[in-house]
């Protein structure tokens, strides 16, 4: 059982996702609040199967800049991470997600800028497997400021970040490695390589990673503050739990990173 197929949530906003290997998800989501589009979603996901005594955990990331056109508003500079775990709830499917949206810029009449935390359920819609999406061109990096590698302030994390251009340059997509406990595994994420030239002091990001095939599954989400330089990421972090204990599926610490180097990859990886 994968995440692969239509996946829709309280709001009637759906996610068509594709596996593209035992882990990494890609897919495109169409929301049905605030603004309309397609946005890209990628992410991570664990090998095991839900079972009727542990859920498979997940996490996503999703560029709020549309893919399909359109007008667009202050959302575009926008990126959510998203984490939790597919679980079976009387037999039946129930994907149950963190999601906190970072709003990097003010939307007038809607909100001010900040991380907006809520709890999507989604529903399996159709098994189906996505439509066709693909990854940029990963020929050439960018010079990105979020590009390098981070240190978090405790020294538990490594982050080395590889940014390349979406069709377009709508957004950044990442690529790269996290070393934790001495463990190297790759993420996949989203960020906003449009902020500087659109007068942002705020560029917003989500990473996904993956530090066990078993799990745990993380999201992190936040912002590099383009004149400090200084990294602020919410990291959500899930967990398998059996059905009737979901509510323990998710823990959630602000974590704040320091650029340590360039983009070379991490020793051994």
């Amino acid at each position: 059982m994968t995440l692969a197929g239509l996946w829709q949530n309280e709001y009637g906003s759906q996610m068509d996702l594709g596996l593209f290997n035992d882990n990494l998800i890609m897919g495109t989501y169409s929301s049905s609040t605030g603004s309309t589009g397609k946005y890209m979603v990628i992410g991570l996901q664990a090998t095991a199967d839900p079972t009727a005594n542990a859920g498979q955990p997940v996490a996503l990331a999703i560029e709020w800049h549309s893919i399909a056109g359109g007008q667009g508003d202050p959302s575009w500079n926008w990126s959510s991470g998203l984490s939790g775990q597919l679980s079976l709830q009387n037999g039946q499917e129930s994907l149950v997600l963190a999601h906190a949206m970072v709003a990097s810029s003010d939307f007038p009449d809607l909100c001010s800028a900040g991380t907006y935390i809520d709890k999507l359920t989604y529903t399996r819609v159709s098994g189906d497997a996505a439509n066709a999406v693909a990854k940029p061109d990963l020929s050439t990096a960018l010079d990105d400021p979020l590009a390098g590698t981070w240190q978090s302030s405790d020294g538990s994390i490594l982050l080395g970040l590889q940014i390349y251009p979406y069709t377009g340059s709508l957004f950044g997509w990442i690529e790269g490695q996290m070393s934790m406990n001495g463990n190297v595994s790759p993420v996949y994420g989203v960020t906003d390589i449009n902020a500087a030239s659109d007068g942002l002091s705020l560029q917003s990001a989500a990473i996904t990673a993956l530090p066990n095939t078993a799990g745990p599954a993380i999201a992190f989400a936040g912002c590099l503050d383009l004149s400090g330089g200084l990294l602020t990421l919410l990291d959500l972090t899930s967990q398998s739990t059996a059905p009737n204990a979901t509510y323990v599926q998710t823990t959630a610490t602000q974590l704040t990173f320091t650029r340590i180097g360039g983009r070379e990859k991490f020793e051994g990886a």
